[in-house]
């Protein structure tokens, strides 16, 4: 059971801060979009390697704490 919730707490943790770093960083990094990209569109999923770095390094750290949780 422990297992299920901390796969719960990484991908919850990982799509959370993949689109909030999408949104307030995705502009300011390289390749910089020549339009605002919203989350819709394919460019932003495509796009936002900065996202998908934090969102991993956030969601093994969330889901290691839940594995180290004692109940």
């Amino acid at each position: 059971m422990k297992y299920v919730l901390a796969g719960f707490s990484f991908v919850f943790t990982f799509v959370c801060v993949f689109v909030a770093s999408g949104l307030f960083l995705m502009p300011y990094l390289p390749p910089v979009p020549t339009q605002p990209v919203t989350i819709f569109e394919s460019a932003y999923w495509s796009d936002n390697w900065i996202g998908f770095i934090l969102g991993t390094i956030v969601g093994v750290l969330s889901a290691r704490s839940s594995l180290k949780y004692k109940k």
